[in-house]
């Protein structure tokens, strides 16, 4: 009995010199030859390969290849363990059973009566309750007659039934659960509902695709019983640089309407494309303004007034950026603007005499707008460079001038004529200077202010050139006449606040005025007042106020846009507050922020009020409840007279299954 004790706390070999060797240790270890039987009695542990097995006591059937273990059971691979009181395990076929079997899967638990490990990546489980949530008992789970678990991948239950605080919720016929955290090909969990618009409705049904490392593509069908089989393709794809994008594609023929209706969208970014050149693209069609307001799920998209889609493909030669583009404008209301193609090319910056700096640019650009009455067109090309200088004065004030050349030739003017050209110029030029001075005030934690003031004259002058027969094309600037002298003042007052001496602007003043001296008149005295500084403590985390503003000289009439921005926020509450006045009574009023009056309740709210008509014209209310493992959320959002709701109960660890207002229509109908 001694002998047996000292060989059970050493390693045991059964298979030398070859890779498969059984170890195993126990406090106490019984051999029966005849039977070709090892017994391990108390703490039996073995290892093969990368099988660990801790168990009370166990059964080494040498002959047979075969282990059994008693009691408390932990058989172990790699990162997966599975627990349970009785388990047989063949060596060489690595095939498994245990009973009464537990195992954490990713971010959830399985277990079962009969668990069998079929192969290192498949196990069945009998009678399996499968759960995200670590209390013991669980909250809730999902119980299975039948489970295949594809380790790293998904859970397959048939027929499968939710249980909440062990009552039985909802069933369904099957179920599939992804538990694997890297990119796999397969399918993902589906929605299901009911609504008075759709019917009954699946959303979701989707098949993932893995192409490679750097692609996928998502395959999804939603089915509506009033609406029809509405597919959708989405692929994403990684190359970069030479590709990287994505792109969405969804359709649906409305068997109630006979309408179809479509969405595609598109984007890609290449830094190298053909020839050394980068091609970027932001497409984007709709069959009509209201098709994703129609289908989205729960957060409300409102009218789009109009879509953008553009193509460019640039490349430098001789460092002259060359760039080609193709824009699709369309307004929902009244028009499409076409613009095929538009060429723009740029020099780099350059210095002439040491002194002036200038680029040239030029567009070739050829519109279309089409409206439900006409369509036109209009061509044109130009050639533009702005010189300018900038020269510091006896390190007093710095001069600015700057003079805008631009010759430009159209396929055809107003009056029908061919080919017109055109040249066009003006001038203007800045002064400006700095001044500074300090202040050493040391009131209220103030240590000292800065004072900074910026006046500046500028002045611009561009001739009568009438060229109002010519056609406004994209790129190609218009000249107004213009003669005029315009002033400004800016002064900034910045301080060091508290012990550390941090600093805050605390104040900037701008004032700006000007003469016209083609109508001999003063122009308007504008004014801005900004006030970043909070002087508050906590809890208030923001206060900020700015005013701006216009005064006539002649008539002294004035107006002004008073803003304001506070916040204030606790462990429990917090408030932004943005507030808008106009002169003459226009008054708004945003506001967001948080309540969370317990640990597992908050409240999310934003909206905006109208003083004049009294009532808030959008809002948004959000309610969350933290359940443990599950999560409650309640939503609603009104822009107008759209309104729209959404209230659903839902698995943290597995969002996708969740008990909402379209499935609650569905089983109470």
């Amino acid at each position: 009995m001694i002998l047996l004790l000292l060989l059970g706390f050493l390693q045991d070999t059964t298979q030398s010199d070859t890779v498969n060797i059984v170890h195993y240790s126990a406090m106490q270890i019984t051999y029966d030859l005849e039977k070709s039987l090892i017994i391990l009695h108390d703490s039996a542990y073995i290892v093969y390969q990368d099988i660990t097995l801790f168990s009370d006591s166990a059964y080494y059937h040498v002959d047979k290849n075969l282990l059994e273990a008693f009691g408390t059971c932990d058989l172990r691979q790699l990162d997966d363990s599975i627990k349970g009181n009785y388990l047989v395990y063949n060596i060489e076929t690595k095939k498994a059973l245990m009973t009464s079997g537990k195992t954490q899967i990713e971010s959830g638990f399985l277990e079962g009566e009969r668990i069998y490990w079929i192969d290192e990546n498949t196990v069945n489980v009998y009678d399996g309750k499968y759960t995200t949530c670590s209390d013991s008992p669980p909250h809730f789970y999902f119980y299975s007659p039948k489970m295949k678990v594809y380790l790293g991948d998904m859970v397959i239950a048939r027929p499968i039934v939710l249980y909440v605080q062990d009552l039985p919720i909802i069933a369904a016929p099957f179920w599939f659960v992804p538990i694997s955290t890297k990119r796999k090909s397969g399918l993902l969990p589906f929605r299901a509902g009911n609504s008075s618009t759709y019917g009954k409705y699946i959303r979701g049904f989707s098949y993932y695709w893995v192409i490679s490392d750097y692609a996928d593509v998502t395959l999804q069908v939603d089915a509506y019983e009033k609406k029809g089989i509405m597919p959708h393709l989405e692929t994403v794809w990684d190359y970069a640089p030479f590709t990287k994008g994505a792109a969405h594609f969804s359709y649906i023929r409305e068997t109630d309407t006979k309408i179809e209706r479509y969405s595609i969208e598109a984007r890609n970014n290449s830094d190298y494309f053909v020839l050394g050149s980068s091609f970027n693209c932001d497409v984007k069609y709709l069959s009509d303004n209201t098709y994703h307001q129609d289908y989205a799920e729960t957060t409300a998209l409102w009218l789009e007034k109009e879509i953008t889609s553009q193509a460019t493909v640039s490349r430098d030669i001789f460092d002259v950026r060359n760039t080609v583009t193709i824009e699709r404008r369309e307004y929902f209301a009244d028009s499409l603007i076409l613009k095929l193609p538009y060429y723009t090319m740029t020099t780099p910056s350059q210095m002439l005499f040491s002194a002036v700096n200038y680029s040239v640019s030029g567009h070739i650009s050829r519109d279309r707008t089409t409206t439900p009455y006409d369509t036109n067109d209009v061509t044109g090309a130009n050639l533009h460079t702005a010189p300018s200088l900038q020269q510091n004065i006896f390190n007093l004030f710095t001069v600015s001038p700057k003079l805008n050349l631009d010759a430009a030739v159209y396929d055809e003017d107003t009056l029908g004529n061919k080919m017109p050209t055109r040249f066009g110029y003006s001038f203007g030029a800045t002064a400006s200077t700095n001044l500074y001075r300090v202040f050493h005030i040391g009131l209220f934690g103030i240590q000292g202010v800065l004072h900074k003031l910026s006046p500046r004259i500028t002045y611009s002058y561009t001739p009568d050139f009438d060229f109002g027969r010519f056609p406004t094309v994209a790129g190609i600037p218009t000249f107004s006449k213009t003669h005029t002298i315009r002033f400004g003042l800016d002064q900034e007052l910045e301080a060091k606040v508290g012990e550390e001496g941090q600093k805050h602007r605390i104040a900037r003043l701008s004032l700006g005025s000007g003469y016209n001296l083609i109508t001999d008149s003063l122009t308007a005295v504008t004014f801005s007042l900004q006030l970043p500084f909070d002087p508050f403590p906590q809890p208030i985390t923001t206060f900020s106020s700015q005013i701006d503003g216009s005064v006539d000289p002649y008539t002294r009439e004035y107006t002004y846009t008073l803003t304001n921005t506070s916040a204030i926020e606790t462990h429990f509450f917090s408030l932004t507050l943005n507030q808008s006045y106009t002169k003459g009574g226009v008054y708004q009023m945003w506001f967001n922020g948080k309540i969370k009056p317990t640990e597992h309740w908050s409240l999310t709210y934003s909206g905006r009020y109208d003083w004049e008509s009294k009532e808030l014209v959008d809002y948004s209310i959000g309610l969350n409840r933290d359940l443990h493992c599950w999560a409650a959320a309640f939503s609603f959002n009104q822009l107008g007279d759209a309104w729209r709701y959404d209230f659903k109960v839902y698995i943290k660890e597995i969002p996708e299954v969740s008990i909402g207002k379209g499935l609650l229509g569905y089983i109470l109908e």
